[in-house]
């Protein structure tokens, strides 16, 4: 996988989404900005999605106030092999293995 770099557009991967049976709905449409590696752990990414205040009633009711303002100012975690960049090979549905 090629190494993200601040600023960079990403999108769920395509191994992610097929792994979690994720064809159709917001998840293969969602993109975001790739911000920087979580400095606690370099396997989490930290991602403004696009979409991020369409989500803030769920996620406030989901998690807390303050999950949303850490989120809203850093971007949100992911698991990096959970993102691609868009328009890479990890990004493409239809990429071989």
């Amino acid at each position: 996988m090629a190494k993200l770099q601040t600023g960079d557009r990403v999108a769920y991967s395509a191994a992610f989404l097929k792994n979690t049976a994720q064809h159709t709905g917001f998840a293969p449409q969602r993109r975001g900005t790739f911000v920087k590696l979580w400095e606690s752990n370099p396997d989490f990414a930290r991602v403004k999605w696009d979409d991020f205040e369409a989500s803030v009633p769920q996620l406030i009711r989901s998690y807390d106030a303050d999950y949303v303002a850490d989120a809203r100012e850093h971007g949100q975690l992911v698991h990096i092999k959970n993102v691609a960049k868009v328009g890479s090979a990890a990004f493409a549905l239809t990429c071989a293995r």
